[in-house]
């Protein structure tokens, strides 16, 4: 596996469902399509306690709902595929930790042995903080910069604008079959079915396997003060994203966040009712 390459060019798509590329002579349509998601999530998806943005393939927004979607916020694990990317600049393997839970991971038991795949769909904080050990001092700086990201010192967390963190996501996710970054695309995929965000794979459906997530859970930085901020991502289909979700629950988890980013896709997915 060898280090990562430049950043890629934007895809050029071919059509997909409501949010696809237009087809010459369809812009008209694509454009009633686009409204027609916008609608979907205003009308269905108007709890005071979520944002979101929806995306599409060029980083266009379709969607929001977003209030400071520009002003930085903490953004907790969905750091870490960026992370594990910067660890493959200078690497040719990624290691296998193992996870003893206590004060070291969300996960009071532990989630044993594992590599960076698992490490990925299940958010492992233990793995993480050993990849940054194991690791010179703030490697994940240059590219975490160089996606608008801004890091802390221990990789561990960081912030970005809501908008800058969606659209650096899909710019990752163009990258889809570089083999270096294979292992995390896995973990991503593997989140939405077995992982944290399986609950985002549950309510979309049949087309879970497709999907590309990643969940996270953050201090909150609302007015109203909660426990914390549940985030989830969702790229779409898996192996050309066609279609970004970034979605934020004010005082849940990540798991909550998923699942509610999950009924969201489907619904956009689907159409009009």
């Amino acid at each position: 596996m060898g280090p990562i390459g430049k950043l890629a060019a934007p895809i050029v798509a071919g059509s997909l469902c409501l949010l696809c590329s237009p087809a010459p002579g369809r812009t008209q349509a694509h454009s009633l399509h686009q409204q027609s998601a916008a609608a979907i999530l205003e009308s269905r998806f108007n709890d005071p306690d979520t944002s979101y943005l929806l995306l599409d393939h060029e980083g266009r927004v379709i969607a929001q709902k977003w209030d400071g979607k520009e002003q930085e916020v903490a953004i907790g694990s969905l750091i870490k595929p960026f992370v594990a990317a910067a660890y493959a600049q200078t690497h040719r393997t990624y290691p296998a930790f193992r996870c003893l839970g206590g004060k070291t991971c969300w996960l009071p038991r532990g989630h044993g042995r594992m590599g960076i795949r698992e490490a990925i769909a299940q958010s492992c904080n233990s793995y993480f903080r050993q990849l940054a050990a194991n690791s010179k001092p703030n490697f994940p700086a240059s590219l975490l910069n160089d996606y608008g990201l801004n890091p802390h010192t221990d990789g561990q967390q960081g912030e970005a604008a809501p908008l800058a963190l969606a659209r650096a996501y899909l710019r990752f996710g163009q990258r889809r079959n570089e083999p270096a970054l294979a292992p995390i695309f896995d973990g991503m995929a593997e989140s939405a079915v077995n992982g944290t965000a399986k609950a985002a794979g549950k309510a979309f459906g049949s087309g879970r396997e497709d999907m590309l997530a990643k969940t996270g859970t953050a201090p909150c930085t609302h007015a109203r003060k909660a426990p914390g901020d549940g985030f989830t991502v969702l790229l779409y289909p898996a192996e050309r994203p066609q279609m970004l979700l970034l979605v934020r629950v004010h005082g849940h988890p990540g798991a909550i966040a998923a699942a509610t980013a999950g009924q969201m896709l489907s619904a956009v997915s689907k159409g009009p009712e």
